[in-house]
């Protein structure tokens, strides 16, 4: 297993707070030339620390003025199904297994509020193996830790 020293946690801290940082920022930061930076970030990428770069966006700028959390109930056998399904659809942001009953924990941002009833009818109780869901509003948002993430086992 690839092991991090001081120096890519260091790296990690910057990209963290601007992916869009250039290698001879980062080399400057660290006190490495900007070819070891580049190297130490293709090897992170390579080995899986490093998942990719993206910009957080607002949801407002698509008009998605509505965030909701659905814990949906799934067929045991089909868990895998609905979860590629939903994460086909533009609205989901995030597509969880959890614990407990069998289920998959989502993140969406839909157009309104007006439209939660109508986009669960016709995007999330359509897929084949959904059982019924609990929805809650995201009323506010304190804090999305996007920068860290575990999709790989």
């Amino acid at each position: 297993m690839f092991q991090l020293d001081s120096v890519d946690e260091a790296i990690l801290d910057i990209l963290r707070e601007d992916g869009r940082c250039s290698y001879s920022e980062i080399a400057e930061r660290v006190h490495l030339s900007r070819v070891a930076v580049r190297e130490r970030i293709n090897t992170m990428k390579e080995n899986g620390i490093i998942l990719g770069f993206t910009a957080i966006i607002d949801a407002k700028a698509f008009q998605k003025y509505a965030g909701i959390y659905m814990d949906i109930e799934v067929e045991p056998r089909m868990i895998d199904h609905v979860a590629h399904e939903l994460m086909k659809l533009p609205e989901i942001a995030i597509v969880s297994q959890h614990t407990g009953t069998t289920g998959l924990h989502v993140h969406a941002y839909i157009d309104s509020l007006e439209k939660v009833s109508q986009y669960m009818e016709d995007k999330v109780y359509s897929i084949n193996g959904v059982k019924g869901a609990e929805v809650q509003l995201l009323i506010h948002q304190y804090k999305t830790t996007a920068y860290i993430a575990r999709y790989q086992e």
